[in-house]
């Protein structure tokens, strides 16, 4: 009785274990969270690290005299002979409430206070704050002249009046001279432009590597740095910052520095009342917010069976399948890969929530929104093809916004079961269906209520399909980084993941430049955003262990096939075929179990991001092939039925990955060079390879395989940014 108790205690212990979440696995903590900030001064420091960029720390204004009560900034005490600092101390003491009377006639019959400095000196401006009845003249002594700079008069009584002193080098004394007594409650300089800082105390020694910063300011900044300290006393820069960047910028250092102080310093012009704000600062090692590189799991599919291609009804023909041409549409892109994403909108099925969806009438009467639309005979040329279907249901505010949906799960339900139901068991057309694309902008809770109706009505259905959520990402919670709630934690919950066969992902190779605008990197880039599979594949391992995780759009926008590419982020015709094929590599690697290139063909449009990421031209350039089809057809041809084994190096300049056919068991190495921007650059490397090599090919060009002279381990080989596939022994 007794073993049988303990039996049934582990079980409970194991279900509890088993239904656990954890909705921040992904995320890794920057350094800063466990900090202590403190700022010169200002408002609401902690929106500064409150992981919310549209919230932000404002400074104080130092000028026209707040300077004067700041010992950082009113210097002139630190550059005065001692000796009249303590006789007339409270003159200097940034206290404009204490005086020092000057009410000894001097020979000439005058009232004088002089400031004799240590050494000649600088300063951009000098203020003070008189008691007076009658004219008060304010000289500087340079080492060439004496100069009268203004006059305050006793209209200025108690008031505190500043002067420009920049045209004014090697100042020795500063004198005040009047015919009467008169009172100093405070004189003060400042011999460079005004700061205002925020400050990080990690309270130990700590590895800085990386810091990510929104720091936009108005015109007012001259220039923004960060620096860093072991001891609050000596300050090193590490960086400079565009003061009027926008987006929350990346920072890598070239090397990680030790540190346990860490500053965003902002230099303000000399204009009165100007303030600087920071709206959020975070501060990481040397691997980011995307952590280490994971240890590649193995994988035994090959890479025709990982790496497909997003598609759409009509594949830019804008028609019904059986009028498109032969040898175009899913025909022509299954070299790509045995993988097709189809963007299936739900608002061309049913008319709103909870509409039975009649897939059986398709044949007769079109769906119950367009009579012409057949899915059945769209999927089915697909499948002739050799597609594995991906059904990404499409819905989202703009289409169905949540007023229309009355009962969400329940809704969800009934389309999920009628979707099962035909296009899983009766058709067998789909594989995947993913609850949606990119619904970001529901409220908090909505999505996750139609992700466990629709994934409960698949399930119900007993089809064969699988169900995976829509694209999230694990890296980045709501407005930590991005103007927009795509954080796969606050999304999901215990409840619906129960209905999931794997994770879904978005990732482009994008990143912010120092001046604030999105551009693309290539894909090893410790900026790129498509580092964040690391984060989405330890969310997976916790909550969804032993599950795929597929990232459903990656890609370049480029130039090539007859169509310009003007929008930032548009890359060279070269750099979309090498930097994509080894972005897919690089997802794969990271232990991503597919990839689907985003998009099959530009969009017959203007210029604007994702419009020019095709493998081909638009439908008004006739589908023309860009390099980026051959390079990904070519790889496919020769290396679509490996398996990828292992990674040989990961170098900042050489990445090298090892292959093994499935069937033959050959081994094939695949390396490129990450150091230039024209990927095209050939250099010759020596390199010691797992085995001897007996050819290489080049994917960038039309010769076959150079075969080597002598086979060795290593070899001199040229490489580029293209992947090199080299025949191993």
């Amino acid at each position: 009785m007794r073993n049988k108790n303990l039996t049934i205690l582990f079980l409970l212990c194991f279900s509890i274990a088993r239904a656990q979440y954890f909705p921040d696995a992904g995320r890794i903590s920057p350094l800063s969270e466990n900090a202590t900030f403190i700022a010169s001064g200002g408002e609401n420091l902690s929106f500064a690290h409150d992981n919310n960029i549209n919230t932000y720390w404002e400074s104080e204004s130092v000028l026209p005299d707040n300077y004067i009560s700041m010992p950082r900034m009113n210097n002139l005490a630190e550059k005065i002979q001692q000796s009249v600092v303590r006789y007339m101390s409270k003159a200097f003491d940034y206290n404009t409430n204490t005086k020092v009377e000057i009410n000894e006639k001097q020979a000439d019959a005058k009232f004088r206070m002089t400031i004799p400095l240590v050494s000649p000196s600088h300063f951009m401006m000098l203020s003070s704050k008189l008691q007076l009845i009658d004219t008060v003249k304010l000289f500087v002594e340079t080492t060439q002249n004496f100069h009268l700079i203004t006059q305050f008069l006793p209209t200025d009584n108690y008031q505190i009046e500043s002067v420009d002193l920049i045209d004014y080098e090697q100042i020795i004394s500063i004198s005040l001279v009047s015919n009467s007594a008169f009172d100093v409650f405070e004189i003060a300089a400042m011999d460079r432009l005004p700061t205002v800082f925020i400050e990080v105390d990690f309270h130990q020694i700590v590895e800085i590597g990386q810091i990510y910063t929104r720091h936009m300011c108005g015109k007012n900044i001259v220039k923004s740095e960060i620096q860093i300290s072991t001891d609050k006393t000596y300050w090193k820069k590490i960086a400079d910052l565009e003061p009027q960047a926008i987006a929350m910028l990346p920072i890598i250092l070239q090397k990680p520095e030790e540190a346990r102080y860490l500053r965003l310093v902002h230099t303000l012009d000399m204009s009165s009342y100007a303030k600087a704000t920071i709206w959020e600062l975070k501060v990481y090692d040397r691997y980011g917010p995307y952590g280490k590189a994971e240890v590649m799991l193995p994988n035994n599919k090959i890479m025709r069976e990982r790496i497909g291609i997003n598609g759409f009804w009509g594949w830019g023909f804008n028609t019904n399948a059986e009028n498109i041409p032969s040898q175009e549409g899913a025909s022509k892109y299954n070299r790509i890969g045995n993988l097709a994403r189809s963007y299936h909108n739900m608002n061309w099925d049913i008319i709103k929530p909870g509409d039975k969806a009649d897939y059986d009438e398709m044949t007769r009467k079109g769906t119950k929104v367009h009579d012409w639309l057949n899915w059945d005979k769209e999927y089915s040329s697909w499948k002739q093809a050799g597609f594995s279907i991906d059904a990404s249901i499409h819905f989202q505010q703009l289409t169905f916004s949540d007023s229309l949906w009355k009962n969400p799960f329940e809704d969800a339900y009934q389309y999920g079961i009628d979707f099962g139901n035909h296009f899983g068991n009766k058709m067998q057309l789909i594989d995947i269906v993913e609850v949606g694309n990119e619904p970001w902008d529901y409220p908090t809770g909505f999505y996750n209520q139609i992700l466990s109706g629709m994934s409960a009505g698949i399930r119900a259905s007993k089809s064969e399909i699988k169900v995976f959520p829509a694209a999230f990402q694990a890296t980045f919670k709501a407005f930590e980084k991005y103007e927009y709630d795509n954080y796969i934690g606050s999304k999901l919950d215990a409840t619906s993941l129960k209905n999931l066969d794997g994770i879904n992902g978005h990732f482009y190779s994008h990143t912010f430049d120092e001046q604030g605008n999105r551009i693309s990197v290539f894909p090893e880039d410790q900026r790129s955003e498509l580092h964040g599979v690391r984060n989405l594949s330890k969310f997976r391992n916790s909550n969804l262990p032993n599950k795929p995780l597929i990232i459903t759009e990656f890609g370049y926008d480029s130039y090539g096939g007859g169509e310009t590419c003007d929008h930032p982020e548009c890359v060279t015709e070269m750099q979309q075929a090498a930097w994509g094929l080894r972005a897919a590599l690089f997802l794969l690697r990271n232990n991503a179990d597919a990839v689907y290139w985003y998009f099959f063909a530009n969009e017959n449009r203007n210029s604007v991001l994702h419009s020019r990421s095709g493998l081909c031209s638009s439908a008004g350039k006739s589908f023309i092939p860009k390099m980026s089809f051959h390079v990904f057809a070519e790889f496919q041809q020769l290396l679509g039925d490996c398996v990828l084994k292992e990674v040989l190096n990961e170098s900042p300049e050489i990445y090298c990955y090892l292959f093994e056919n499935k069937y033959d068991k050959s081994l094939f190495a695949v390396i490129w060079s990450t150091t230039d921007l024209n990927p095209e650059i050939k250099t010759k490397i020596r390199y010691r390879f797992s085995s001897e090599v007996i050819a290489i090919n080049y994917l960038d060009d039309n010769e076959d395989w150079i075969e080597t002279e002598k086979p060795n381990r290593e070899q001199d080989v040229f490489i580029n940014g293209f992947p090199a596939i080299v025949r191993l022994k």
